[in-house]
């Protein structure tokens, strides 16, 4: 009898009703995202900030025609929920409802709205933010919620309130974002005390960013799963260690390459990480079929 996998949106949902903190990572290509399901992870996500460094362009000037064809390519590529960046909804509510439409063709699983002015400007890297009145961003949320078929679809309303307007005014706009239909909540504490305060007094399943090398949010601290978990948090996305450390190892590698001729000796030699990327792309799969059908002859 054949088992029918279960779909990635049933599968967030489930983790949703489950006990306990859903820990997923940031990626920026199919590879990165086979490579997390490879290891265990159970989610991941595709942030503004990773895909734009990957497209080497900055994310305030991401299209959502970019953003959702490399979505779409993430998708095809692993069978765990994926989390989209959609910034701003790219645009006002009519523009939001386009978003939902593209999101759900996709087979993409959960997505973030924020409250930040559309478009967004290359001062967001800075710490400069701004955010829309919260009316506005409530018409936005409605929008999303009404133009939704796929009831797994997840939305996650996303404040970034706190930096601006302090933490009271982060907290008082999660629980609006909540009631106006949001599945999940994602709001950014300035401090380890804030961060425990928004578990406290948002009433809504909650997101939490880790950040490395994160400046721009003026220090927002980086928080251990477990104590995250402690605190009540729902998720726990990590935003920017996958692609530095991709780009660390690149880097170093082509510096040892320029230099020297050749590659790095802990490269060169390294049997067991080309069998891992011929494995990771399906490889013996298509060697199998080949010994059965062309290589055969």
């Amino acid at each position: 009898m054949t088992v029918t996998p279960e779909k990635p949106g049933a599968q967030l949902r489930r983790l949703l009703a489950e006990p306990g903190m859903i820990r997923a990572i940031n990626i920026y290509d199919p590879l990165s995202a086979r490579i997390a399901q490879s290891l265990g992870f159970k989610m991941i996500a595709l942030g503004g900030w990773n895909l734009g460094a990957q497209l080497c362009v900055t994310e305030p000037t991401l299209t959502m025609t970019e953003t959702i064809e490399s979505a779409r390519l993430i998708v095809r590529s692993v069978g765990i929920p994926l989390k989209v960046d959609c910034g701003a909804g790219f645009g006002e509510p009519v523009h939001v409802t386009r978003t939902i439409r593209e999101v759900e063709a996709a087979g993409i699983t959960c997505i973030h709205i924020e409250d930040q002015h559309y478009p967004k400007r290359a001062h967001y890297h800075l710490g400069k933010e701004r955010v829309i009145p919260a009316e506005e961003m409530l018409e936005k949320i409605e929008a999303a919620v009404a133009a939704r078929r796929e009831p797994d679809l997840v939305i996650v309303g996303r404040t970034d309130a706190t930096l601006t307007d302090g933490v009271a005014e982060g907290i008082r706009r999660g629980n609006l974002y909540a009631e106006a239909g949001c599945d999940m909540v994602e709001v950014f504490p300035n401090t380890l005390e804030e961060a425990r305060l928004v578990a406290k007094e948002v009433k809504a399943p909650l997101v939490y960013v880790n950040a490395s090398g994160d400046f721009g949010d003026l220090g927002r601290p980086v928080i251990p799963w477990d104590q995250l978990e402690d605190m009540g948090y729902k998720l726990c996305l990590d935003a920017t260690t996958v692609i530095m450390s991709a780009v660390d190892a690149v880097r170093g590698a082509m510096r040892t390459y320029l230099s020297e001729g050749k590659p790095p000796a802990h490269i060169a030699n390294n049997v067991e990480v080309r069998e891992f990327i011929d494995n990771i792309i399906g490889l013996p799969e298509y060697y199998e079929i080949e010994q059965r059908t062309v290589e055969r002859r």
